[in-house]
C-alpha cells in the first residue's frame, strides 16, 4: 500500500512493541485462515510465528523496525525454515526492505511482505 493512512490496518500504534507486532501479525494470519503459534522469545531459530494452512508449514519472521530490513532477517528465516522443515519463509515488516535483502529472498525463495499485504496472502499462494 502506498497511502498506508486510508487503511485502519495501516496504521499502527506509534507504541507497539515487537512483541505486540508479533501478536499481531499472528492475528491478521488467523483472521485470514491460518493455524498460528507465536513462537517462545528465546531458541526460536529467528522464527516468530508458526502457521499451518492445510499441509501447508510456513514461518514467519516479524520486523517492527523504522529503517529497511537488511540481509540477516532473511538469513535468519532461511534457517529458521529449514529448523522448522517448513514449506514457505516470510519476513514481515512495517518498513520497507533493502535491496540486499530483497536479492537474497528473491534466490531463496522468502517472501517480503509489508503486515498490510497479510490479508488474502492465502490466495497469493502457488
Amino acid at each position: 500500500c502506498e497511502n498506508t493512512e486510508d487503511h485502519s490496518i495501516g496504521v499502527l500504534p506509534d507504541n507497539m512493541t515487537p512483541v505486540e507486532f508479533e501478536h499481531f501479525c499472528a492475528s491478521l494470519l488467523e483472521a485470514d485462515g491460518w493455524d498460528v503459534r507465536v513462537t517462545p522469545m528465546s531458541g526460536d531459530q529467528g522464527v516468530d510465528i508458526i502457521g499451518q494452512l492445510g499441509e501447508l508449514k510456513a514461518v514467519f519472521q516479524c520486523k517492527l523496525y523504522s529503517s529497511p530490513v537488511g540481509n540477516s532477517a532473511v538469513q535468519e528465516i532461511i534457517a529458521g525454515k529449514h529448523y522448522e522443515q517448513a514449506d514457505l519463509a516470510v519476513v514481515i515488516t512495517n518498513s520497507t526492505y533493502t535491496r540486499s535483502a530483497r536479492s537474497l529472498a528473491s534466490t531463496a525463495n522468502v517472501l517480503l511482505l509489508h503486515f498490510t499485504e497479510l490479508p488474502g496472502l492465502i490466495r497469493r499462494l502457488p
